[in-house]
């Protein structure tokens, strides 16, 4: 007897969503990875000031893509799965994709003016100025990025792929440009991570093609315009916080505790946030999922939510309790800075089970177009952990960044739960 219809369906979904898994794992991991290994050569050899200058100016350079991408990445995955899950037809998918691109090209314009103020009136060095040029366009061209369509398709692992080819691009750049002058080597690496973006927004729309979405022109509305600025807008002032966190926990252990303390911290964040990236990757595949079913029944209570995105769970739990063990036997292996690190990491790994709960629980505010509620925890979370930290760093030395931490996360928890009942009960009785 073969499988009925529904086992058969649900099986397919699941392969599926592995398959993304995986795509985004190898994506994350070609680019991550294409980076660090550059790097890691730049280091072998002694170029540590060009591993300096680009480290630098490719980190902001990634803060100007958040900003352009605002969300964009999970809005507009849940406004396309919504409007599959109703049956509109292709035009009015188009026309949530534009709207949004709207709102992202008016930010990466804004950046781009200011940008050129700064080459115009400041006095940059040449590697700075030619970078800043020469990856401006980057900016723009992301505007048009379709990841966010590719999620809402539930085809997330192509964008995971074609994410990887701007990091190539660059780790190659340089690579090739690490013997050659300051400006030149601006020029190249800058000119690198447009062309990286060119190719990966190219490559999306291949992608979109070749699964039946060719691209199509479908004029934005203003009420569409309005509130994909509304939405849009309220995901980039809950990510903007949590991209300074990290950078007021370095200044608040560089300030109190020293180097080593501060190395210790850099290198717990890299592994934690590694694996809560992984885990997040999970989620992401199972967002659209998760739309449909609240646009489906929109009294979908917390404990369903939950267990939409359960892989999330499984993955942050397999990564957390690998980090215990390596870390339990390092720690009985070795001295010094090394007992230090990976004894602190074997508590801090701990945060990756309360970040995933916190991101579950946030991700149903999305799913409910919740996003300036999300947007309100996420930075009153990030304001109390701080202000912690910098009270109690005297009294818990670098264990205050874990405490930190779990005040964070317990904050988001906090609030997402309220407020997804009390939105819970508010949508089930208008539906009733």
């Amino acid at each position: 007897m073969t499988p009925d219809i529904p086992q058969q369906a649900s099986q397919q979904g699941a392969f599926r969503r592995l398959v993304n898994l995986g795509m985004l794992i190898g994506g994350f991991g070609i680019g991550q990875g294409s980076i660090f290994l550059a790097q890691t050569w730049l280091v072998a050899t002694d170029k540590t000031e060009v591993l300096a200058l680009f480290g630098t100016h490719f980190s902001f350079a990634m803060l100007g893509v958040i900003a352009v991408e605002a969300g964009s990445l999970t809005v507009l995955s849940a406004q396309i799965a919504r409007i599959l899950h109703a049956g509109a037809d292709h035009a009015s998918v188009w026309r949530s994709y534009w709207e949004t691109t709207v709102f992202r090209l008016t930010i990466a314009v804004a950046l781009l003016l200011v940008a050129l103020g700064v080459s115009a009136y400041g006095a940059l060095p040449d590697f700075s100025r030619n970078y800043l040029l020469f990856s401006l366009p980057a900016l723009v061209i992301w505007a048009f990025s379709a990841a966010g369509f590719l999620d809402g398709l539930q085809k997330s692992g192509v964008s995971g792929i074609t994410g990887s080819i701007s990091y190539l691009a660059s780790a190659a750049a340089l690579y090739l440009s690490a013997g050659m002058a300051p400006a030149d080597a601006g020029m190249w690496t800058g000119l690198a991570l447009t062309l990286g973006y060119a190719l990966t927004v190219a490559a999306q729309f291949v992608a979109l093609a070749m699964a039946g979405w060719r691209p199509q022109w479908a004029t934005p509305t203003t009420l569409g315009v309005r509130k994909a600025f509304i939405e849009e807008s309220s995901m980039l002032a809950g990510l903007l916080p949590g991209q300074l966190y990290f950078r007021a926990q370095l200044a608040i252990a560089g300030l109190f505790l020293g180097t080593s303390a501060t190395a210790m911290l850099v290198y717990a964040k890299q592994i934690v946030g590694a694996a809560s990236q992984i885990a997040g990757f999970a989620r992401r595949i199972e967002f659209p999922r998760l739309v449909q079913a609240v646009a489906a029944n929109p009294a979908t209570g917390v404990t369903h939510m939950l267990r939409i995105q359960r892989t999330s769970f499984g993955i942050a739990g397999v990564f957390a309790l690998g980090i215990i063990v390596v870390a339990l036997i390092v720690v009985s292996r070795f001295s010094g800075f090394t007992h230090e690190a990976w004894a602190f990491l074997a508590v801090f790994c701990l945060t990756i089970l309360t970040e995933s709960v916190g991101q579950a629980l946030v991700q149903g505010l999305f799913a409910h177009n919740r996003y300036h509620v999300a947007a309100m925890a996420r930075i009153l979370a990030v304001a109390l952990a701080v202000i912690f930290g910098y009270l109690s760093v005297s009294i818990f030395g670098a264990y205050v960044f874990v405490l930190s931490d779990f005040l964070s996360h317990a904050t988001v928890i906090g609030l997402s739960l309220w407020w997804l009942m009390k939105v819970t009960r508010a949508d089930a009785d208008r539906h009733a």
